[in-house]
């Protein structure tokens, strides 16, 4: 009975332990419309619609590029808390040379968190 209870015990313990560890694991997503061509760490992005999905490394986060189930993109990105939650998504530019653009970040409604990118 002891063995049985203690068993018992120690699978509680350890599911309490994962899900502890969950947080930090969760992905969020989101859906956001590029409006035109853009160049993202060297990758070019067609205009159109994608499934941007980071995994936070606070306060790093590894960002995907996703049209269906395929990975477009895969890069490293900055999470900013802006301090106010913005009303849209807005995906924010720079003009490039020879007419290319480059995502400077992404803003996200109803959050006040920011994906910023270095280039």
């Amino acid at each position: 009975m002891d063995i049985r209870k203690s068993f018992g015990t120690s699978i509680l313990l350890l599911a309490l332990l994962l899900a502890s560890g969950v947080p930090a694991l969760a992905k969020d997503s989101r859906h956001v419309t590029l409006g035109q061509d853009i160049v993202l760490g060297g990758t070019s992005l067609p205009a159109g619609q994608y499934v941007v999905q980071w995994t936070a490394h606070s306060p790093q986060a590894t960002v995907e590029f996703r049209q269906g189930r395929k990975v477009v993109l895969t890069t490293e990105s900055r999470i900013e808390d802006r301090g106010k939650k913005y009303d849209r998504d807005m995906v924010l530019y720079d003009a490039g040379g020879g007419g290319s653009n480059t995502i400077r970040e992404i803003r996200f409604a109803g959050s006040s968190q920011v994906l910023v990118f270095n280039q």
